[in-house]
Order: structure tokens, then C-alpha cells, then sequence
């Protein structure tokens, strides 16, 4: 039997060359840290993902969520001619629900970029896993998508290396903090909310009311809504924009400084990545084997030492002055 399903970063390097790895074409992740209608409409989004902590407390109703409306009937298609039906799943294993989110919007903009507009290309692989599960119920797709060997050995090729927990069994307990990721998107002009673990989309505002042109000045207030459902004090919320590849258009208008700064940032997207991919206890320990013995050489190792517990003191305390905290699974975002 394969391995699970490990834990992925929410981050836009991440996210872009998992989708490339299944071949999706001239898509990419950029990260937003002011929620803002203007900041997102600049990309032009095909849709939004977001991570947030997820309530473990909060109960909403089986016939109606805490917002927006259940669409059962968007699973069978819409009443438009040229309206297809919305490919939703539902989730059925844990540490899936980034790549799930993903791909909730990328199987519904399924087409030829060139000739539909806001069509993007999938690729063969995600062409046939559509095709495939076409005609199955949420519930058969989210188990087809949790035994898909492609799409989870891509999955678990972006996770952290880590050499003290196996990777079937990394999951999280109850006394860890439980973080989600649902998709936001236009589809046949109506803004949806894809989340997995709710029996159907999520329908905000009235059918047809949101071509993709307005997505953003539509999504934002949605957006801010959930997020005003917790404490202000909380702040790990992450919210990734996925877009055309910001080098196309660069190249099309000319632009050479923005071009380069693409190019630069994938660079480092792919040193991040890499370096993801490789435990590096072992070096680091006979790097501080090695300088240990020096200090014993010299004689300096018990100052070096006290000089290392007073540094950390020192950290702490300024920390604690600074009110502490931080942490978890998503960055402070600008809300106002």
C-alpha cells in the first residue's frame, strides 16, 4: 500500500511548481498581504485559495452555511446552455486539503486558454483524472483524488523532510493547531466557495452575478467576512492568488525589469524548494561536532557556551517585551 498524505506549505513556490510538476501550463501562485480589491484585481486571478485556522468549534447548519448558500444543483450543471457542472469533491483524508483546493479551480477552468477566455491549460494528467471522475459523486472524487499515486506523489514531493517522523504517519493530533485551505472562484459567472470538508459549493451572491471580470471586488468582502468571524487577536490567515504566469505578460509588453524579477524569483522558488527536499541533521551535526572540538582546542568552550545560554536569554526576553507569540500555519495579512 502507498504512503499518506504529508503536510504542504501554503506558499505561492510551492503551490506553482506543484501544479507545473502536474503539468498544468502558464499558472502561477502569488502570495497577498493586504486584502484589498485592487492589490488582487492587478493579477487578473483565476481564483484564490486560502488558509485559516480551522474552528474546530464552530457548527453551521447541514442546510444552509455560516455564509453564502449550498448550490446542490451546480453539481448537475447550470441552467445556462453553455454552463457546465461545478467539479467539486469532497475531502476524505487529512494533509490533502491545499492540493485539493488547488485543484478545485484548476479542473473548473479546464480549457484551452488561447480559444476560451479564462480557460487555462491542465495538462494530460489532470485532463484524464477530470475526464475520469466526471461522473462520480463529490464522495467518489474526494477518494479517487486521495488514490491517485500522481497527484500524491507530487503532493508529498513539495513536503519538509523530516527525519524524526515517518512520513505515513505525520498527522496531525488534537493538540495541534488545525489549519485549512478551501478555494474561492468564478464559475459559469457565479463566485463559489470550494471546501471539502461541506456537503456541496458554496454559492456567494445571486447566479451569474460574478463573471470573472469582478472576481476580486466580489471575493473581498466574502473574505472578510469569514475573517471577522474570529478574534481580532487572530492573525495566522494566508491568502494566495493563483494568476497567469506574470511572465507572459511582462514579455508581451516589453517589460525587462519585471521580467527579471520573475525570473529571479523562480530561482529562488526553486532553491527553497530543493532545499525542502533534503534532511540536513546529519550535516549540522558534524558541522557542531566539528566546531565543538575546535572550541575544546582552544580552551574557549565553557565561554562559548555561557555566551550562547546568554544570547538566547536575550532573544526570549525581547521577545516576551514584544508580546510573544507567532507561529502556526499562516502569516499576518493586512485586513483593513
Amino acid at each position: 500500500m502507498s504512503g499518506g498524505w504529508n503536510t504542504i506549505e501554503s506558499d505561492a513556490g510551492v503551490f506553482t511548481f506543484l501544479i507545473e510538476s502536474l503539468g498544468v501550463q502558464n499558472v502561477q501562485f502569488e502570495e497577498l498581504i493586504s486584502l484589498d480589491p485592487e492589490s488582487l484585481q492587478e493579477l487578473n486571478p483565476i481564483g484564490v485559495i486560502f488558509l485559516f485556522k480551522y474552528p474546530t468549534g464552530e457548527k453551521a447548519a447541514k442546510d444552509k452555511p455560516l455564509d453564502g448558500e449550498f448550490d446542490y444543483a451546480a453539481l448537475e450543471g447550470a441552467e445556462e446552455e453553455d454552463g457546465e457542472p461545478v467539479w467539486f469533491a469532497a475531502q476524505t483524508i487529512q494533509n490533502a486539503c491545499g492540493t485539493q483546493a488547488l485543484l478545485s479551480v484548476l479542473l473548473n477552468k479546464d480549457g484551452e486558454a488561447e480559444e476560451e477566455s479564462g480557460k487555462i491549460t491542465i495538462g494530460p494528467n489532470l485532463k484524464e483524472f477530470k475526464d475520469f471522475t466526471s461522473a462520480f459523486p463529490a464522495d467518489l472524487r474526494g477518494e479517487a483524488l486521495s488514490n491517485s499515486d500522481l497527484i500524491r506523489d507530487v503532493h508529498n514531493s513539495f513536503a519538509r523532510s523530516s527525519p524524526f517522523v515517518s512520513d505515513e504517519t505525520r498527522l496531525a493530533t488534537e493538540e495541534d493547531d488545525v489549519y485549512h485551505f478551501i478555494a474561492y472562484t468564478s464559475i459559469n459567472d457565479t463566485l463559489y466557495e470550494l471546501d471539502g470538508l461541506q456537503p456541496a459549493p458554496i454559492r456567494h451572491g445571486d447566479p451569474g452575478a460574478c463573471p470573472s471580470e469582478i472576481f476580486a471586488d466580489a471575493v473581498v468582502p466574502v473574505l472578510k467576512r469569514r475573517i471577522q468571524r474570529y478574534p481580532q487577536t487572530e492573525i495566522r490567515f494566508n491568502l494566495l492568488a493563483m494568476c497567469e504566469d506574470l511572465r507572459i505578460k511582462a514579455r508581451e509588453i516589453g517589460d525587462t525589469a519585471l521580467l527579471a524579477r520573475e525570473e529571479e524569483k523562480r530561482r529562488g522558488w526553486r532553491w527553497e524548494n530543493a532545499l525542502r527536499r533534503h534532511n540536513f541533521v546529519g550535516f549540522v551535526g558534524e558541522v557542531m561536532k566539528g566546531v565543538t572540538g575546535l572550541k575544546v582546542r582552544e580552551g574557549t568552550h565553557e565561554v562559548w557556551i555561557e555566551e550562547a545560554k546568554a544570547a538566547t536569554r536575550k532573544r526570549v526576553d525581547e521577545r516576551r517585551a514584544k508580546g510573544g507569540g507567532g507561529g502556526g500555519g499562516g502569516d499576518e495579512m493586512d485586513v483593513s
